[in-house]
């Protein structure tokens, strides 16, 4: 008899612990993990299939030269579910500590240099003269699919000759986000004054 008697009270726990968890469904609220669903909201915006820099070149390849125009091309992935927001170019290899861009005159456009598209409204123009940084910001962002050049102007080429490298990054859409890197721009300038002395 006592025996049964507490199969019976245990039951109806368990019936009872059934029906609040049933009721609780019925009025909308879902028995989660709250720290689970806080990790979720706290997770950066990321491309799926990331962006890549497909191409890089200039107008001008002569040391000093005025009027360049650096080109720089990336292809966002169709399966990238995030759109372009900011690219950024980083000069990492050169010795011309004076190089600068002139953010005013920073363009963008679809499709590449040679086979360009309609022309991409930019925001922000910055530029870190201390990291050797330009920082683009397209506005609004750029969809899935597409491909991007940015046309930037250097107040001039780089006084030295040899490879300069521009480390190319991309940054989604979002208020929190993570960049990925998407290669290297790689120019190469040239002194035919210094090569003249050499013949």
């Amino acid at each position: 008899m006592i025996h049964t008697a507490i199969q019976r009270s245990a039951l109806l726990a368990a019936t009872g612990i059934l029906t609040a968890a049933a009721g609780l469904s019925c009025m909308g609220l879902r028995l989660s993990n709250p720290a689970a669903a806080v990790e979720l909201a706290q997770r950066p915006t990321a491309f799926v299939q990331q962006p890549q820099l497909i191409e890089s070149s200039t107008t001008r390849n002569l040391v000093n030269q005025l009027n360049a125009t650096y080109y720089v091309t990336l292809d966002l992935p169709a399966g990238a579910e995030a759109g372009l927001q900011t690219i950024q170019i980083r000069l990492t290899q050169g010795r011309d500590p004076i190089f600068r861009f002139r953010p005013d005159d920073t363009r963008a456009f679809e499709g590449s240099r040679y086979s360009r598209g309609s022309e991409i409204p930019i925001g922000a123009v910055t530029q870190d003269r201390d990291e050797n940084t330009l920082t683009v910001q397209l506005d609004p962002a750029v969809l899935p699919g597409r491909t991007v050049t940015l046309a930037l102007r250097p107040e001039r080429n780089p006084r030295f000759e040899g490879i300069y490298l521009f480390e190319v990054t991309a940054f989604p859409a979002g208020e929190q986000v993570q960049s990925r890197f998407t290669g290297y721009a790689r120019l190469h300038f040239y002194d035919t004054d210094r090569d003249r002395r050499l013949i």
